[in-house]
């Protein structure tokens, strides 16, 4: 029987470049079979930046999912329903390495279903953040200004396990990008 897999959670706020390191990781380590990649269900329209990461659907097969037991997280965030398949489960039995793009507002429910799972929050600035969700141009400008105030939400992260990380991903993406495969191919917990 496999040694049980490891669980990263990746989280920041809207704008910190989640999706874009999980493209990173995906593109840079599409060879090694023990890595999956969880895609987030979510009732938003997709777009060509996204596709890889998440798999949209309407808000009635996401509330038949979810009534059919189908997620193993899912929250409400930004007036959508967000969804991890409980897939993740299978991989984790198998050894592998499962990478989701989570929720912060989420995390310390993820962190108590998954006791070991590695933590993986991405920080950036304030004004890169919003730089970046003006030029994604997916949001109106009244959500651009609820995300920023959404990315002052404090979560608390005292008591943590050793399995936390912090990533600055103010500079560029290849930066952060190496930061990230580090962790993922090392194993141990670094201070980026």
């Amino acid at each position: 029987m496999p040694e049980p897999g490891q669980l990263f959670y990746l989280m920041g706020a809207s704008g910190a470049g989640k999706d874009s390191l999980i493209r990173y990781a995906r593109e840079h380590l599409t060879k090694l079979k023990a890595i999956k990649f969880a895609k987030r269900y979510i009732t938003r329209p997709t777009d060509s930046e996204n596709d890889g990461n998440h798999h949209a659907i309407e808000p009635v097969e996401f509330d038949q999912l979810l009534k059919n037991d189908y997620f193993a997280m899912h929250w409400n965030r930004h007036g959508f329903q967000y969804g991890i398949s409980k897939e993740i489960d299978i991989w984790l039995k198998e050894g592998k390495q499962v990478i989701i793009n989570g929720s912060r507002q989420y995390y310390l429910k993820a962190r108590n279903n998954y006791p070991e799972l590695h933590a993986v929050l991405i920080q950036a600035d304030r004004e890169i953040l919003h730089k970046r969700l003006l030029t994604r141009q997916r949001d109106s400008p009244e959500n651009i200004e609820k995300r920023m105030q959404w990315a002052e939400d404090k979560i608390k992260f005292e008591d943590q396990n050793e399995l936390f990380t912090i990533i600055n991903n103010n500079a560029s993406l290849k930066i952060a990008g190496e930061k990230f495969l580090a962790i993922l191919q090392s194993g141990k917990v670094k201070s980026f």
